[in-house]
């Protein structure tokens, strides 16, 4: 395939693949599937309109992104911001038919003030901090809060929910934060709050808590294919195969031969350490390929890898291909994914950069295209750059 000089694939088949095992395993429970950040990176739109039938309901991070899904033709399927919106984007929020998390006095107050200006009600999902530390009502003064939210004029609560910082690294304290989840679940049942979806389960909830999944479950990186870094390393078992839904793809645009001691790229930290032969790639930290993996990580040319020779730079990466049989200048060259036999994973790429997958795939650059693949068969290329050379 030719896309240009780099461009990340996204295989449709995979993201189906990954979605019907879950549901599986989320058995008649609930589906939110998590798309914030422009679905981790792989197109927000475009993967909402393939899967929009098949999940109950949407997470995202801002209202932004709520619009950005309505405007692109998703429009009966429950969309809430996960995140707490600013106070001036309450409007949209109604005229989006979008759902917040609320987790404030305040905030509360102006989406019921909002509400009764239209003579309309809105749903809302309370988040509840039972240790992440981040955004949330303390679980302490969860139950007065709960009952405030509720007397509010113009506010029906749909759903109460928390979040796990830990649900793959420290299991004891993640069954902690659900004890006290739990208790507060009993607290409102008895004062009548029947009717509203229980949600904590994100991916590593999912695989590792099953008493978390309660009503819904919001997975996001296993869906795009990324196992959790305990099963990845091993350290745990699972029946769940997966099938990464994103590859990124680079191409050869210069062959050199060099002598032993010569210093390559940026900063001279990295000298030929025999005669060698370095290939030059057009990816770089501009494309969001991490500086971080400078002199420390790997390619697939060929079939075989290669490491990266000295600073990752903004548009380009060299490569020691020495020994490497058959190189030509506009050979492909996989920087995540499979090629030829030999697979690099978003979790391999995160520990060489030591950082997580997640950031991985979030952080590939708007400038790399993105090429929609379904039945081995290009469905939509999305050059989201040639955009500005358009006229509007």
């Amino acid at each position: 395939m030719d896309f240009g000089r780099i461009w990340a694939e996204i295989n449709l088949d995979a993201l189906n693949y990954n979605l019907e095992r879950v549901r599986k395993l989320a058995g008649k429970r609930k589906l939110m599937f998590a798309v914030k950040a422009d679905a981790y990176g792989h197109g927000l739109r475009e993967i909402a309109r393939e899967i929009y039938e098949r999940v109950d309901a949407f997470g995202v991070a801002g209202v932004e992104e709520g619009i950005n899904l309505r405007n692109a033709g998703i429009k009966n399927t429950p969309i809430l911001v996960l995140s707490p919106a600013p106070y001036e984007e309450i409007p949209e929020i109604f005229e989006h038919h979008l759902t917040p998390s609320v987790t404030e006095t305040g905030f509360a107050r102006r989406i019921s003030l909002e509400a009764k200006k239209r003579n309309t009600e809105l749903g809302v999902h309370i988040e509840i901090d039972t240790g992440m530390g981040r955004t949330g009502v303390s679980v302490s003064e969860a139950f007065g809060f709960i009952k405030q939210v509720s007397e509010l004029p113009g506010l029906r609560i749909e759903g109460v929910f928390t979040h796990f910082p830990t649900a793959d690294s420290d299991i004891l304290f993640s069954e902690t934060q659900l004890g006290e989840y739990y208790q507060l679940l009993a607290r409102i049942e008895k004062q009548g709050f029947n009717n509203i979806l229980r949600h904590a389960a994100n991916s590593a909830g999912l695989l590792n808590l099953p008493e978390s999944h309660l009503d819904m479950i919001r997975p996001g990186l296993i869906v795009y294919g990324i196992l959790p870094e305990s099963y990845h390393s091993g350290k745990r078992k699972t029946d769940l195969d997966l099938i990464p839904v994103m590859s990124l793809r680079s191409r050869i645009v210069n062959l050199r031969d060099f002598p032993k001691g010569v210093s390559i790229s940026y900063e001279r930290n990295y000298f030929t350490s025999r005669d060698s032969r370095i290939a030059v790639i057009t990816a770089g930290y501009g494309d969001g390929y991490p500086y971080a993996l400078t002199n420390r990580g790997e390619a697939i040319v060929n079939g075989k890898r290669a490491r990266i020779a000295g600073n990752v730079c903004m548009d380009l990466t060299m490569l020691d291909v020495t020994g490497i049989p058959d190189i030509e200048i506009g050979d492909p060259v996989t920087l995540l994914g499979s090629a030829e036999g030999n697979t690099i994973t978003a979790n391999e790429l995160a520990a060489w950069a030591q950082t997580i997958p997640y950031e991985i795939i979030c952080q590939v650059s708007p400038r790399v295209p993105r090429i929609y693949i379904r039945n081995g068969k290009v469905t939509k290329v999305k050059k989201l750059l040639s955009s500005y050379g358009k006229k509007q």
